[in-house]
């Protein structure tokens, strides 16, 4: 039986993790380039008035992380907190900025404030323990996942980023479990079908792979990465002409963007 067949067969929780923190009302709406740049100028009008209410440096620094201008987002969070340390929603956004600059000691030390304040926050435990992933720290990021699984059995994000854990400890098993678990609760969670593809390839289970990284694919085409893992596989089931075309088809694509999700692209040799 196939694994999707399998999966088809089982019952899908109704409920969906929240995979993202939206401190306030206003940042959720902010789904264009355009609506976070209004919103920018808007604070900035707010904060000519008001300079000393630390809600305005947050909605803008929120507004600057979504348009990926992270130096000004860390900027206004920690205008904010210097203003007012009781700003949980600083600490939670400069810790994210501030990973994606380079400095994760910084950037765990603002999480774990957070995490003191909110210490049932699933999704808080889950983006510390990515960052303890980027920082080499495996039995950290453990910690911190199962705890996010704990508080959130929903959680596809912290089910996924704990699958990777496994996976680097060379505990397919297990991550397989997460991996699928995540496929399960979220099946638009692209990022766990192609780490799924990767525990069967490194396991010589060529065909699940092929499985997974198609239904992957579907949800991202243009996936360079997944991509490169398909080629892998079909060269691995001896369909050489096929992996070379679709190793053709990656070459010029862009590199994912997968900042904030880890994945095991590092954990398996996908050159066909």
């Amino acid at each position: 039986m196939s694994f999707f067949k399998h999966l088809a067969q089982k019952p899908l929780l109704l409920a969906v993790a929240l995979l993202f923190l939206a401190p306030t009302a206003a940042i959720a709406e902010l789904k264009t380039r355009e609506a976070a740049e209004a919103a920018i100028r808007q604070q900035d009008q707010l904060i000519a008035k008001e300079p000393q209410r630390a809600a305005h440096y947050v909605q803008r620094a929120e507004a600057y992380y979504l348009l990926n201008d992270l130096q000004h987002a860390v900027d206004d969070f920690s205008s904010a907190l210097r203003i007012d340390p009781q700003q949980d929603a600083a600490y939670f956004g400069r810790g994210m900025a501030l990973a994606r600059l380079g400095f994760l000691d910084a950037s765990i030390a603002d999480l774990g404030v957070y995490i003191q304040r909110h210490q049932d926050s699933s999704v808080a435990y889950t983006k510390r323990g990515v960052r303890l992933i980027w920082k080499g720290d495996l039995d950290a990021a453990e910690q911190d996942l199962k705890r996010a699984v704990a508080l959130d059995a929903h959680n596809a994000e912290a089910h996924d980023d704990l699958g990777v854990v496994f996976a680097k400890r060379q505990r397919c098993d297990l991550a397989v479990t997460h991996f699928a678990t995540a496929i399960e609760l979220d099946p638009s969670y692209q990022k766990a079908y192609h780490n799924l593809g990767i525990c069967f390839y490194i396991s010589n289970q060529y065909q699940a792979a092929l499985e997974v990284v198609d239904a992957g694919l579907q949800l991202d085409a243009e996936n360079r990465s997944s991509l490169v893992l398909k080629a892998a596989i079909l060269a691995a089931l001896g369909r050489k002409t096929e992996a070379q075309k679709t190793i053709d088809d990656a070459e010029f694509l862009p590199e994912d963007n997968w900042t904030e999700r880890s994945t095991l692209r590092e954990s398996a040799n996908t050159q066909p």
